[in-house]
C-alpha cells in the first residue's frame, strides 16, 4: 500500500508544481489590477479579485485537499480500496491543474484584451 500512496503523492506534487509555475508566471505579468476569477457561461466577467487571491486561492485549496488525501491514503486499506483511492487522487490532481491553467490563461487573455497588461 505504501507504493500506491507514494505514487499518489508524486502525482499531486506534479499538479501543484504546475499550478505554482502558472501562478508565478502570471504574478510577474499582472501588477495593480483586479484579476478576473469567475465568468458567466456567456463569457461576461462576474467577479474580479486582487492578484494574490486570484492566483493563490485555487492552488492553496488544492494543497490543503492534497494534505487531507495524503493522510487518508496512509490508513491501512484493502488493495482494491488503495487502487481506487490512487485513481481518485490522480483524477483530482489533474482536474485542479487543468482548471487552474485554464483560469490563468483566460484571465491573462482578458486583461491583455482590455489593455491592462502587456505580454
Amino acid at each position: 500500500m505504501g507504493v500506491l500512496a507514494v505514487l499518489g503523492d508524486i502525482l499531486w506534487l506534479l499538479a501543484l508544481s504546475i499550478m505554482g509555475g502558472a501562478s508565478r508566471m502570471a504574478w510577474g505579468k499582472v501588477r495593480d489590477v483586479l484579476v478576473p476569477v469567475l465568468w458567466s457561461p456567456s463569457g461576461k466577467t462576474l467577479w474580479r479579485a486582487p492578484r494574490a487571491v486570484a492566483l493563490a486561492s485555487l492552488p492553496t485549496f488544492a494543497f490543503l485537499l492534497s494534505l487531507w488525501l495524503l493522510v487518508e491514503s496512509r490508513r491501512p486499506v484493502d488493495l482494491n480500496v488503495g487502487i481506487i483511492l490512487l485513481c481518485v487522487r490522480a483524477i483530482l490532481a489533474a482536474i485542479f491543474a487543468v482548471v487552474h491553467l485554464t483560469q490563468v490563461r483566460r484571465a491573462l487573455n482578458q486583461l491583455v484584451a482590455e489593455g491592462q497588461i502587456k505580454l
